[in-house]
């Protein structure tokens, strides 16, 4: 299954790894894989994949956001946008739920994005014991547990779970 992600996503993947992204918290590349490809075997259509593949490019890179529309599509930059922190927002708290608010807004496929991030960056920082990585994680969770879709709770429900029990 990776080599048929690869393959089908390969102008994404491309695009991620010829930028210049980088993160202070995770080596983003990986994570920004781990993201589409947690999407794509959860069944979610193309342009959802892709936006999760580039979820990190606005806060994390000088890619500008008319290169992703010029690249992939409006959608895409649009999921990619409502993904994207707004440093101008004080507090981790604050900033977390005007992002998620930001994402439901948008609809179900930006916040499975934001799921799947969340989960991968609860299990990342979770190996290296930094607590408050993880604690950052769990405020998303609890945020992005309120008021979701029938569909997203059946997707998403136990890994959203693991991060509040855990």
């Amino acid at each position: 299954m990776k080599k048929d992600f690869e393959i089908k996503f390969k102008k994404a993947l491309d695009f991620l790894r010829d930028s210049d992204i980088s993160s202070p918290n995770k080596p983003a590349i990986p994570h920004d894989v781990r993201v589409g490809q947690y999407l794509y075997e959860k069944g979610f259509e193309d342009e959802v994949v892709e936006a999760g593949i580039l979820h990190d490019m606005l806060e994390w890179s000088s890619v500008s956001e008319e290169e992703i529309e010029r690249e992939f599509g409006k959608r895409v930059l649009d999921i990619v946008k409502a993904n994207s922190k707004d440093r101008r927002i004080e507090g981790t708290e604050n900033r977390a739920r005007d992002m998620v608010d930001r994402c439901r807004k948008l609809g179900d496929d930006a916040v499975a994005i934001k799921i799947s991030d969340t989960f991968d960056s609860f299990n990342y920082y979770l190996s290296l014991r930094k607590e408050k990585e993880v604690e950052r994680s769990r405020i998303h969770a609890r945020f992005l547990s309120e008021g979701l879709s029938d569909k997203l709770r059946r997707v998403f429900e136990e890994d959203l779970q693991k991060i509040l029990k855990n």
